[in-house]
Parts: structure tokens; C-alpha cells; sequence
């Protein structure tokens, strides 16, 4: 058991919890760092899944901080602005996707003009609750294995078994866990950190699908710990019963959720989650039994009974991974990905292990060998390590989704656009999770160098309703022109227009689309544009 605690504090350590947000923000109007000319009644906020508003402010020109009222529901919310006269308006909020993680996020834009200076709240990481977390949600999906996974091998293939020992300590034990959890969810809501904030956070995690997981967890737990019926058959189908409410309880949260069709995920997690719960379970009984050669049945009905499930369980796992992964191209670029190749690997230890007990060691066993015994032993114990590594990794995705793959930036990006009055060459860094660097080069079209007037930079995505974000760009002190901390996550839909005014009556548009643009490693072959073929979105930004 030493040995398993230990794999998971490794896991820890090399896969550490970051907050990576799982609900996006596809859109906003007013737009992130658009200037308007009048003060919005409200701030339109559309998401990429459904979300639960938790809390919304906002802080004006005059710094003054005000709460904001929130309607709306689904992917769409709408936060009600107070009276607003000039300056730039910093609009925060948090809220909760389906699988559970809450994500902050903000909003800049400017009424009139932007102020002279006014800094907005930053949504920093807290690690220590996300470790907190990762180990209660651990330690309560180990426990539950234990619980009611043990409890349906009893049944099942070895009825003279207590199964749960010490079933008050181990209830005990699970509710603590789970309130736990529930308390946890409270605090990551609201944003508090970890620390105790009162009875608030319950009350904020009741209505999430965190709570109807932790329900349903609990009456497993409570179904698994009733004492043998007289008749087997009613046993096993109390123990069947346990085992089916723990499986549904993993269809509320994590990213079947968000996958779809949802009703082919769900079924996925189901089968998953709940064969995984067995296969764990019924390792400390089974390492249990290989201490007696005489009582080697139950493990013959086992070990033939078992591949059917585990089958299950490994095709319910790799239809859930292809419904979540857009392709196995960029499957390193994300914590998301390394998480799930990692997994990959420990199940394939597991089915080396567990074809090494069946073919190799279960007929000695069996027999009466008693080397056999021993070998089986520190093979099944072998397995546990395994397994517990594997819910420590799967643990993980609490904190990164796969939703990633398409908002992450994950190469740059560079375009090379050439009209017949001016070239530039743009150049798109990602700097983070929501932000890049952009570099753009002025020539003229004979190659020349030129010196324009002023550079501006124009991004919008038509496809998620996204209006154009303008951008002043700023000369770099190696040549070009510059803008820091773009609010940009990916190039696919997004359209780029660098306005170059090269005298105060020449203006030339240069504009490309970005996911058109981009290969594979995020280099753009050139775009040329003459100047009849700007498109009407260019002619009408003049």
C-alpha cells in the first residue's frame, strides 16, 4: 500500500494540477478591448457549452467596483451594466461548466476612450486547493472500488466472504470524503482558495452536478454495506444495484459532459467507471485468496469470468478518448493529452499483468504450487500500485479538459500578405492560454523598405460572431510593429486585416485568413491580394 500512495505522490509531481479553464468564452459584445461610442445596457457573454453563472462585477474608470446582475442561461449570459459615462469598463465573472470546473474570466472594453490606467483582476491558480482536490477526489474513487467493487466480487464469486470490513469505519470514511469533495467544489466556485469560508460554499455547490454525483456515491456506498440476505440472489442483486448507482453517479460530472453525441459518452463512462470500480475492488480479495491454496475457486470462477468485462471496459475507454480528441496530431500538445497517454500506458501495464496472472499463474495457483501463490501474489499487488496510479492520473482531468485542442494556441503563427501597395509579414506568438504577441513588418511591394504613417491591426471571427477587435500597433525598437497580450486563443475562423497608412490620403488593407492560411506547424503560405480584391469587410474598415 506504501507502494501505491508513493506512484500517486510521483504522478503528482510530474503531472502537477493546473487550472486550466474548461468552459471558453467563444464571444463577447461589446468585444474584449473594443471601444464604443455609447455605454451598453448590458454585456452579452457566449460560451461553448452550457454554463451556471456563480458571480459577476465589474470595475469602472472611476474604480469603483459594483456587482452585476445576471440572467440568461445555457451558453448565453447576460450581465447588467449600471450607468456609465466614459472610460474603459473591466467586466469580471465566474462560472461553471457541466463537468464541474469553474473558470474566471474578463472583459475590457473602453466607453469613448480608454483610460489612462487602470489594471483589472487577475484569476490566479490556486494549487493548493487543486492538490486538495485531486486527492479527495483519489481517495474517494479508491474508497468506493473498495466499497462496493469488493463488495460485488463477494457476491458474486466468494459468498462466504465478509467483503466490507469494518463497513461503519469505511461509511464513515466515504461521507467525510464527500462532503468533502462537495465543500471543495464550494470553495473552486467562488474563487475563495483554500481556506474556510463558511456554509456559502455548500450552498453554492448544491445545485451543481457535483452534489447529484456525491449523492448517488453515498446511497452506493450504503447499498454496498447492507449485511448478506438470506437468499444469494438478492444479494448479488443489491451488490449489482450499489455498482450501478456508483457507474451513473460518473456520468454527472467530468467530460462526458461535453462530448457527443452525449448519450454514446455517457454510455462510455458508465461501463467504464463502473468495470474499473470492479476490476479494483476485487483486487485486495483476490490477493487475499492466493494466501489459501484450498480456497483457489473463487479465483478459477475469476479469472474466467473477468476478460468479457475488461474488454468492455478498455472499448468503453477508446471510444470515449475519440469522442474528446480531435486527432492524435497534437495529443502531447496539452496536458489533457499527456494525461491520457500516460493512462494508456499504465492500463497497458495493467493488461500485461493481468494476462500474466490468467495464462501464467492461475493454473499453478489453482493446483496447490506454492511458488505460484507467492508470484501471484506480488503480482496482484503489483496491480494495485497500477491502479491506484491510474485513478491518480485519470484524477487529472479535473483540472484540463479537451476542449484545449481547439482553443489552445499551440504553434505560431506567421503569414506573409502582398498587395500591390504594401507587403507585410504578421506574425502571431502565443503567450498563454488566452493571450499571444504580434509582430508584423512593413515593406513596400517592390520589396523597399517604407515607413508608414501608423500600423492597425484587425481581428474578427464571422463564424463565432466575433466583431472586429482593434489593435494600435506600437513600433518595436527592432523594427516592425508591435501589440503585447492579445486576447487570442486559436487561428481557426479568425480573419486578419493590418491597415497601413502609408500618407495621410494612402491607405492599404492587407488582409488573410489565419486557419485558411495555416499548415500544420503553423507556417502560412504567402497570400496575395490585389487592390480591386479587397473584400467588402476591408473596404467597408476605411
Amino acid at each position: 500500500m506504501q507502494a501505491a500512495v508513493l506512484m500517486v505522490l510521483l504522478l503528482s509531481v510530474l503531472f502537477p494540477p493546473r487550472a486550466d479553464a474548461h468552459a471558453v468564452l467563444v464571444n463577447s459584445s461589446p468585444a474584449n478591448n473594443q471601444v464604443v461610442d455609447q455605454a451598453p445596457a448590458e454585456i452579452l457573454l457566449h460560451f461553448n457549452e452550457p454554463v451556471k453563472i456563480v458571480r459577476a462585477s465589474a470595475r469602472l474608470a472611476n474604480e469603483k467596483s459594483v456587482e452585476l446582475e445576471s440572467s440568461g442561461g445555457g451558453a448565453d449570459i447576460s450581465l447588467r451594466l449600471p450607468s456609465i459615462n466614459r472610460g474603459t469598463v473591466i467586466a469580471s465573472y465566474r462560472v461553471v461548466s457541466e463537468d464541474g470546473h469553474p473558470v474566471g474570466g474578463t472583459v475590457v472594453f473602453h466607453v469613448g476612450a480608454a483610460s489612462a490606467a487602470l489594471a483589472g483582476p487577475s484569476e490566479a491558480p490556486s494549487f493548493g486547493l487543486d492538490t486538495v482536490i485531486w486527492f479527495v477526489h483519489v481517495a474517494s474513487i479508491l474508497l468506493m472500488a473498495h466499497v462496493v467493487g469488493g463488495r460485488l466480487f463477494s457476491a458474486l464469486f466468494n459468498p462466504s466472504d465478509p467483503a466490507v470490513r469494518r463497513p461503519m469505519t469505511m461509511v464513515s470514511v466515504g461521507f467525510v470524503l464527500l462532503a468533502s469533495s462537495l465543500y471543495l467544489q464550494g470553495l473552486d466556485e467562488i474563487g475563495a482558495g483554500f481556506t474556510f469560508a463558511g456554509a456559502t460554499t455548500l450552498s453554492t455547490a448544491i445545485g451543481s452536478n457535483v452534489a447529484v454525483a456525491s449523492g448517488l456515491f453515498s446511497l452506493a456506498l450504503l447499498l454496498a454495506i447492507l449485511p448478506p440476505f438470506r437468499t444469494r440472489s438478492l444479494t448479488v442483486s443489491t451488490a449489482v444495484i450499489a455498482m450501478m448507482v456508483a457507474s451513473a453517479a460518473f456520468t454527472f460530472t467530468g467530460h462526458s459532459a461535453l462530448a457527443t453525441p452525449p448519450w454514446l459518452a455517457k454510455t462510455c463512462i458508465f461501463f467504464h467507471g463502473g468495470i474499473l470500480l470492479f476490476w479494483i475492488g476485487s483486487l485486495p480479495p483476490l490477493w487475499r485468496l492466493s494466501r489459501h491454496p484450498a480456497r483457489q475457486m473463487s479465483l478459477k470462477a475469476f479469472s474466467a469470468a473477468i476478460p468479457a468485462p475488461f474488454v468492455a471496459m478498455l472499448i468503453a475507454g477508446l471510444t470515449l478518448a475519440a469522442l474528446e480528441l480531435p486527432g492524435l496530431g497534437s495529443i502531447l500538445d496539452s496536458m489533457y493529452g499527456r494525461v491520457l497517454v500516460v493512462k494508456i500506458g499504465l492500463v497497458a501495464l495493467l493488461c500485461v499483468l493481468a494476462a500474466y496472472n490468467r495464462f501464467w499463474l492461475t493454473g499453478p495457483a489453482i493446483q496447490g504450487d506454492v511458488t505460484a501463490c507467492g508470484r501471484l501474489r506480488a503480482s496482484i499487488s503489483a496491480e494495485i500500485v497500477v491502479a491506484v496510479a491510474i485513478v491518480g492520473a485519470a484524477s487529472l482531468w479535473r483540472f484540463a479538459g479537451p476542449d484545449q485542442f481547439q482553443y489552445a494556441p499551440l504553434h505560431p503563427v506567421s503569414i506573409h500578405i502582398h498587395t500591390d501597395k504594401a507587403m507585410a509579414q504578421f506574425e502571431l506568438k502565443p503567450k498563454s492560454q488566452d493571450a499571444a504577441s504580434v509582430h508584423v513588418t512593413i515593406l513596400a511591394s517592390d520589396f523597399a523598405p517604407m515607413r508608414p504613417r501608423a500600423v492597425t491591426l484587425r481581428l474578427w471571427n464571422p463564424a463565432a460572431g466575433v466583431e472586429a477587435i482593434k489593435y494600435e500597433l506600437a513600433k518595436a525598437e527592432n523594427g516592425g510593429w508591435e501589440a503585447e497580450d492579445v486576447p487570442f486563443r486559436s487561428p481557426n475562423g479568425w480573419k486578419v486585416d493590418v491597415q497601413v497608412l502609408i500618407d495621410d490620403f494612402t491607405t492599404a488593407h492587407l488582409e488573410a485568413n489565419l486557419d485558411e492560411s495555416v499548415d500544420s506547424n503553423g507556417v502560412a503560405a504567402e497570400t496575395t491580394l490585389s487592390d480591386d480584391a479587397e473584400s467588402p469587410s476591408s473596404r467597408n474598415a476605411r
